[in-house]
């Protein structure tokens, strides 16, 4: 498994677009990495669903939670991994954003 960079620890002090853009290409840049997408793939495979569009095995989902764990520094609920939002980078890259505001809030 390839170790990425990581990523500033996140904090809304009105970034919050900036810090959005930046979760959200690393989840991308995830994606490419495995070659689920390419590398000119536009925003609409941000809101495509990655179940089922058949992009993952259950070790990919077992691998893309625990590095987003280790490097934004929070870790999802089982809510969370219920939550229809889980399934597209657009949806990840927004629980991503709220389970590490309070992470960093709870420290």
């Amino acid at each position: 498994m390839a170790r990425r960079h990581a990523v500033p620890p996140l904090k809304d002090e009105g970034q919050g677009e900036v810090l959005r853009a930046q979760v959200q290409t690393w989840v991308k840049d995830w994606f490419e990495s495995r070659s689920k997408i390419g590398k000119q793939s536009g925003e609409s495979v941000c809101d495509v669903d990655y179940f089922e569009a058949g992009w993952l095995t259950s070790m990919e989902v077992v691998e893309l939670i625990t590095e987003i764990e280790q490097i934004f520094g929070m870790q999802f609920s089982d809510a969370d991994m219920q939550d229809p939002r889980f399934g597209t980078i657009t949806g990840l890259t927004e629980l991503i954003l709220q389970r590490s505001t309070q992470s960093s809030e709870s420290r």
